[in-house]
């Protein structure tokens, strides 16, 4: 029982059964936990999720090593609800906890070949400067179906800080760590700081998410902006000034970020509207100058970024509306697979729940953080990298969920429990699976030659055994690790194109063209060469024997996997 004296003094009286309920309570749920994880396990088979599926990364992995991981990440978890940490700054606890977290995955490789546009784009800003970034968009930088706004603060970030792997790893967990703030404070204009505090805690209880974090793509840094866009939205409609201009600036950035933003910033429609519902006539006039201020300002300056890019969006969105529509049902992943296996089923549960409690109560203004996630569902949209902007979301309705049942448990040790086991699953199972994969051949064959002292790597690419992928657009996830400069003659033309092109989830992969920063000459001096292929020596042509027979030393980086469609074998010759 809480006796309160007075607003500043609160005065707890713990009976002894409340005391072992305390316990009981935290107990019981470490159980539920521990099972749900024996059931995911025990029904693997069934998770169809195209990066890390639990039945790839526990076929070779080590589920027991999971296991107890869990059990320490329960006591943890019980720990910090009894200091109760995050309560007493939970900015500061938000922020630290999911950077810390996020660091453990910056030695992940580059899983997905994607990220090879992105850093092409960005190193072109680099090389050239932001004129011609903005000018050769689409042209001499082949744009794909990518806009600008990751590319160019990538760039930016290459320009100030070097090109460096842990740049990009670091400059991404700063954003994740401040969405998680973000989800927190629109929890806390939502409904309270309560709310916000346990749907900030639900987003790091995504083990998928933690995979996505240090990778040179835009799917998290697109999470960021969208929930930065929905608390600048609802703060400027509050209380306007500076605000109006904060919530239009992240509009036009989330929209130039990834194209499905656009999509699922038509959330900020139920915010106005709930805004004019709970509001008192007078105010409601001033909400609704604020909306159209806003609306007005944002549509102006997506206008103009339209009229200049013209011609690209109006080609991206044609290879959108062709390909990467009708692709998507062909490189889908199940709901199941999605929310129990990829997100905790703790939130997908309490989410579900939350829909129930906000109908009984008729809280209109659960419909701001459900419109999103039933957007999600009510569309075809079954691949989980495109619902990582919907997470923030999906968080705040369980946290909802959450704490309408504090009565009957500890809702705080459920939150940080479920965020403490995502991370060991992620840690223990998911990341040591990736590291498996032959994408690691790129990061390690990179390291190996940083600790040399090469002036230049000259990077050959021979034909492919299996045409699935242009290994030519592993060099530039190859120079995102290297310190030298890579010199490389492209040789796509050499290359038939695979018969199943039109439909490959890999089809840009061979519309890739060389770079022109990379075709400088080569040191005459400590150079070394890299041959990136997905067979052995027996295939190499005469021409590229004729390169690497002045080589004394040879280091071949041969991992494997069996999962993925494509290998990555990297042979180092200095």
């Amino acid at each position: 029982m809480t006796i309160r004296a007075g607003k500043e003094s609160p005065v707890v009286v713990r009976s002894g059964k409340q005391r072992t309920s305390d316990f009981i309570l935290p107990a019981l749920f470490a159980v539920v936990v521990l099972f749900l994880y024996y059931l995911l396990y025990l029904f693997r088979g069934i998770d169809d999720s195209r990066l890390s599926s639990w039945h790839d990364v526990f076929t070779n992995g080590f589920p027991l090593k999971t296991a107890w991981s869990l059990i320490v990440a329960l006591a943890v978890a019980f720990l910090l609800s009894v200091l109760k940490l995050p309560r007493k700054r939970p900015v500061l606890f938000l922020f630290s906890a999911s950077f810390v977290i996020s660091a453990f995955f910056w030695h992940e490789p580059e899983i997905i070949v994607d990220a090879s546009r992105y850093f092409t784009q960005a190193k072109h800003l680099e090389m050239y400067g932001i004129g011609y970034f903005f000018r050769e968009w689409g042209g001499a930088i082949n744009a794909w179906t990518d806009l600008p706004v990751m590319p160019f603060l990538y760039g930016i970030m290459f320009s100030i800080f070097g090109e460096h792997r842990i740049v990009i790893a670091l400059f991404n967990s700063i954003l994740y760590s401040s969405a998680v703030v973000l989800t927190y404070l629109t929890g806390k204009e939502l409904w309270n700081d309560e709310a916000g505090l346990y749907g900030g805690i639900f987003l790091l209880g995504i083990p998928y998410l933690y995979t996505q974090v240090p990778l040179m793509l835009v799917d998290v840094p697109a999470m960021f902006f969208f929930i930065l866009a929905v608390y600048t939205a609802i703060r400027a409609l509050r209380t306007g000034g500076m605000m109006i201009a904060a919530a239009s600036l992240s509009i036009f950035c989330a929209v130039f970020v990834k194209y499905s933003a656009g999509l699922m910033l038509t959330v900020l429609l139920p915010i106005l509207v709930v805004e004019l519902l709970v509001n008192r006539q007078k105010e409601r006039d001033r909400v609704a100058l604020r909306g159209m201020i806003v609306c007005f300002a944002s549509f102006f300056l997506i206008s103009l970024a339209i009229a200049f890019l013209h011609d690209v969006i109006m080609q991206q969105v044609h290879l959108l509306l062709t390909f990467q529509g009708p692709g998507l049902r062909r490189w889908g992943e199940s709901l199941l697979a999605i929310f129990f296996f990829q997100v905790h089923p703790v939130i997908a549960i309490l989410a579900a729940a939350a829909v129930a409690i906000a109908i009984w109560k008729k809280d209109f203004t659960f419909i701001v953080a459900a419109w999103v996630v039933l957007l999600a569902l009510l569309l075809p949209i079954r691949r989980i990298r495109y619902l990582i902007m919907t997470f923030p979301m999906l968080c705040l309705m369980a946290s909802y969920g959450l704490t309408h049942v504090t009565r009957v448990m500890n809702t705080g040790f459920i939150s940080l429990a479920t965020a403490a086991c995502s991370f060991a699953l992620a840690y223990t199972a998911f990341l040591p699976f990736q590291q498996s994969t032959s994408a690691q051949n790129i990061r390690n064959a990179a390291l190996y030659l940083n600790s040399f002292d090469v002036t230049s790597v000259e990077v050959m690419t021979p034909l492919p055994k299996d045409y699935v992928m242009n290994p030519a657009t592993s060099v530039p996830l190859f120079d995102l690790f290297l310190r030298a400069p890579i010199r490389y003659r492209y040789r796509g033309t050499d290359y038939p194109l695979p018969e199943d092109l039109a439909t490959s989830p890999l089809r840009f992969t061979w519309s890739y063209m060389n770079p022109r920063y990379y075709t400088g000459r080569l040191s005459s001096e400590k150079t070394a060469v890299a041959v990136i292929t997905d067979g052995t020596e027996q295939e190499y042509d005469q021409e590229l024997y004729e390169r690497i027979k002045r080589f004394s030393q040879k280091k071949i980086f041969a991992v494997r996997d069996d999962v993925y469609q494509h290998q990555t074998l990297i042979t180092v010759y200095h």
